[in-house]
């Protein structure tokens, strides 16, 4: 690839990283401002992706053991997570990092509500419901791209140790 197509590539995943950092500030926040989500909200869900069989049959024992007894710790846990993968996301520091943790939460997600959908529903209901497969995507995406992201506060901070 030449100098400016390259670069070209780097502007467009800085803003891709940069919007996709608004919609995790945005969802974290609405978590974490208000106490609806993690007293209630969070169990409403799990309730949900349980009763609706939506979770991926290894990953159901989890949400019922683990999840479920600690639903309010775990909802504070997924704002504060999406609120600082979005503000990394959005300056542009620890980018890698975010986006590893990010898409982990996003998997998590996935997996408690894969079968959501359910056996014949329509065709666009299935690819509606498949577009949260393009938020991990997006963020291991991210992750491969270059360690110095462009419209980043990165240069502000000191560089560690290089490899």
């Amino acid at each position: 690839m030449r100098d400016g197509s390259q670069s070209g590539v780097k502007w467009m995943i800085a803003l891709v990283r940069i919007a996709l950092g608004v919609i995790f500030i945005l969802f974290g926040e609405y978590k974490l401002a208000r106490p609806d989500f993690a007293h209630g909200g969070f169990q409403k869900y799990l309730a949900q992706f349980l009763d609706g069989n939506m979770a991926v049959h290894w990953y159901r024992p989890f949400l019922e053991k683990v999840v479920v007894p600690h639903a309010t710790v775990f909802g504070y846990m997924f704002g504060t997570g999406e609120l600082l993968v979005g503000i990394a996301l959005v300056t542009g520091v620890m980018v890698r990092s975010a986006a590893i943790c990010g898409a982990f939460m996003m998997l998590n997600l996935l997996f408690s509500e894969w079968n959501g959908v359910g056996a014949g529903a329509l065709l666009w209901k299935y690819f509606g419901a498949q577009l949260d497969h393009i938020c991990p995507l997006m963020l291991m995406l991210i992750f491969l791209a270059d360690s110095e992201p462009k419209l980043s506060l990165q240069r502000f901070f000191g560089r560690g140790p290089r490899a």
